[in-house]
């Protein structure tokens, strides 16, 4: 799965990875859903640090969630397309839009989280850990180790 790149719609923004994302989720908090104008953002972090950006920079928008922990939303200034997460909870962490990746069938989803807030009409992945609200920081490792195959 690695390396693999993504970016915007208009091709502004270009970014690759050359390691495997540590955790990956649909998340279903209205943030997210307002974001994303669907029910739920499916994100994947990755290290900052294997991730190349080319291109101008994306657009940050901040906003303390539900969680009370600042979240900021990278998007390209051109076409709008989202592309980041940057998120208190992961600093050395960088998220990214499965839908923005060039291949987005290499997305592949750990646990469905802030189920609470998903609609009625939009059922989360039964076959996934399903989770009322953000991880606690055990659930967060278990996360981590379950990405890793420890």
């Amino acid at each position: 799965m690695t390396p693999f790149a993504g970016g915007c719609s208009c091709g502004a923004i270009r970014y690759e990875c050359t390691a495997r994302p540590l955790f990956s989720w649909n998340c279903h908090c209205r943030d997210c859903q307002r974001a994303s104008g669907a029910a739920y953002c499916p994100v994947m972090y990755v290290p900052k640090t294997a991730l190349t950006i080319t291109g101008p920079a994306a657009r940050y928008a901040s906003l303390h969630a539900e969680s009370g922990r600042l979240v900021s939303r990278g998007l390209c200034g051109d076409c709008g397309s989202n592309l980041f997460i940057l998120a208190d909870l992961v600093p050395d962490l960088q998220g990214l839009w499965a839908g923005s990746l060039d291949d987005p069938d290499i997305f592949s989803p750990q646990i469905n989280v802030w189920t609470r807030s998903a609609p009625v009409w939009s059922t989360p992945d039964p076959t996934l850990q399903s989770l009322d609200t953000a991880p606690d920081e055990a659930q967060f490792r278990a996360l981590l180790r379950q990405a890793s195959g420890h």
